[in-house]
């Protein structure tokens, strides 16, 4: 159910001028960290605050009604600052004062109702009272002073016990954000004031977590007690034993159940959630909510809810400036085909970098450290680079979760002159490089448009650091201290360089170990241009590990861990160019905008 139909900022915060974003049932608001998303939900609640305590005092006092009311900020637990001037954008006060205006959901129309902040010298209080045109009708007013909202943020650590609390100081608590104190209370208000509510709370656990809670109820140490039973365990477990995740939804859904008709803010409710409950928790959520007359608005990093929340209300938020993208049809219709994440990272970095798979990414990586390369920086802050595989070449016991979770998004299978001219059509000062394996093709780079194609001159990038050299030295390395394998390295290699480099020609293997360094560097170079090394490796040490009878130094997952001990003059030019044009890609980007 929709009680507020949007919200406006000004001077709050992250939020300079006025900015408005749209809420719905349920608002998604997304972007990086730090961008203004948690602000959201601060307005709403510092603006819920203010007009309860200007109601409240004015309503017992005989003083003129539109002054301001005195707000000490140690009595605003939602939106705890050190100072309040902390509240202002960039701490100015003097200025104008801090505005935050919601639509209000009168007989199914908004209507603006703004409460206006003032700050005091003291650093300790604010004053505030509604803005005088919003008090011209009353019904508006009566809508906003009555709708209870709640901010919720993640679950901190839960105790052993926890003492009985009186309703009122239930608030309390909530409102400081110490919803780990009071969850059993909650669970046992509900219990005794709605049995069947408590039923039905109990079945969305048995469903998402697949337990059964047992009945809060107060022991004889006036503490509440309460537990849960599962698959396998002799007996009830105490709530404490339960997962980060199990708790924060058995306090949201307690949570809609106790106030029903409220607006509730919610930080973050997937946050301790596996991927594939987190679409199956949105679901719960939007209808649960809808069911108990309630609004939800929610910040969350989550790929899934962030492609669920695309088709109703889904706000990116950039450095304080919202977009709402399931607004706009062009970019939604758009985003359906490959992820609104490939948009939002897109709009965030103002760049896309293509590579086959993950590997690639920790191959270029090592290779900046091993150069002392700009790029390396870049490369290590995911917040700056943004990478889109165009095939997973991860092996599946391996597999990372980022390689995981674009596996599971269909993040793979786009060309991508595809993705990148999809994308740029809706962020037109977006660029992309593309850097791929040659796989023994011969093929060329190109420029098309602001899309920068490079690729490596040999088979794969694994070919630019892996020699017999490396290779014999890593293979010792791994066998260090069982002297009695101590030929076996060069056994191994010799007999794979043999068949799998040399094609099985004694004579040419001869030439090889015979020729001096620089020429047997060279027809190495010559022999393995076409040649996948990685597998070599890989080969090389599954052969190694087969002889000795010792676990497997090296997996194609981990190759790149050898490019710290390789020879920086096997690293050449090429390499750097790679570098230099990430670098290029990634140093000069910021976010950009849309038409």
């Amino acid at each position: 159910m929709k009680h507020l139909h949007y919200v406006e900022i000004e001077n709050f915060k992250r939020y300079g001028k006025k900015q408005r974003i749209d809420l719905d049932h349920p608002a998604v608001l997304i972007g990086p960290n730090n961008c203004g998303k948690t602000s959201v939900l601060q307005a709403i609640a510092l603006w819920s605050i203010g007009l309860r305590t200007w109601r409240a005092e004015s309503e017992n006092s005989k003083a003129e009604k539109k002054t301001g009311r005195p707000l000490n900020r140690l009595s605003i637990l939602a939106v705890p600052v050190p100072k309040t001037r902390h509240f202002w954008n960039n701490f100015r006060v003097s200025e104008r004062p801090l505005v935050i205006t919601l639509g209000v959901d009168v007989s199914g129309q908004p209507k603006p109702f703004s409460m206006i902040f003032r700050h005091h010298a003291s650093d300790e209080l604010v004053y505030c009272q509604p803005d005088p045109d919003s008090m011209r009708d009353y019904t508006v007013f009566a809508a906003a002073a009555d709708l209870e909202v709640s901010l919720l943020y993640p679950m901190s650590g839960i105790s052993a016990d926890e003492a009985i609390i009186q309703p009122k100081r239930i608030d309390y608590f909530m409102g400081r954000g110490s919803t780990a104190e009071v969850l059993r209370n909650i669970c046992l208000q509900i219990h005794q004031t709605a049995p069947s509510d408590w039923r039905e709370v109990a079945g969305l656990m048995r469903r998402l977590f697949h337990v059964e809670l047992g009945a809060p109820v107060e022991n004889e140490k006036g503490a509440v007690d309460l537990g849960y039973s599962q698959p396998g365990a002799s007996g009830e477990m105490d709530l404490s034993l339960s997962g980060r995740g199990f708790q924060q939804m058995l306090l949201i859904f307690a949570h809609l159940f106790l106030h029903k008709g409220s607006v509730l803010l919610v930080d973050e409710p997937d946050a301790h959630l596996e991927i594939l409950r987190q679409q199956q928790v949105f679901t719960l959520l939007r209808d649960i909510a809808r069911r108990n007359r309630c609004q939800v608005v929610l910040v969350t990093h989550s790929e899934v809810v962030l492609a669920e929340a695309l088709e109703t209300n889904l706000t990116l938020i950039l450095d304080g400036k919202p977009d709402n993208l399931a607004g706009r049809t062009e970019i939604k219709n758009a985003l359906k085909h490959f992820g609104a994440e490939h948009y939002v990272r897109a709009r965030e970095t103002g760049h896309v970098l293509y590579v086959e798979g993950s590997t690639d990414v920790d191959m270029l990586r090592a290779f900046a450290r091993k150069l002392n390369h700009s790029a390396a920086e870049l490369i290590e802050d995911g917040a700056k680079l943004n990478v889109y595989y165009l095939q997973d070449n991860y092996p599946e016991a391996e597999r990372p979760p980022e390689a995981e979770l674009e596996r599971v998004e269909g993040g793979y299978g786009l060309k991508p002159e595809d993705h990148f001219h999809a994308l740029r059509r809706m962020l037109p000062a977006l660029r992309g490089l593309v850097i791929q394996d040659n796989d023994g093709r011969n093929r060329l780079d190109g420029q098309f448009g602001e899309l920068k194609k490079l690729y490596w001159r040999r088979y794969e990038a694994e070919n630019y650091f892996i020699t017999p050299e490396l290779l014999l030295a890593e293979g010792h390395r791994a066998l260090s201290g069982a002297e009695l394998f101590s030929h076996q390295p060069a056994e191994v290699l010799r007999s794979l360089l043999l068949t799998k480099v040399f094609d099985g020609s004694e004579e040419d293997m001869a030439n090889y170990e015979r020729a001096d360094e620089s020429t047997r560097k060279t027809i190495w170079r010559a022999q393995t241009l076409q040649r996948k090394l990685s597998v070599l490796a890989e080969e090389y040490f599954r052969d190694l590990a087969r002889a000795t009878g010792t676990a497997m130094a090296f997996t194609k997952g981990g190759l790149h861990d050898m490019v710290a001990r390789c020879d920086v003059a096997e690293l050449d030019g090429e390499v750097k160019e790679k570098l230099d044009a990430i670098a290029a890609l990634v140093g000069s980007n910021g976010s950009t905008a849309t038409h």
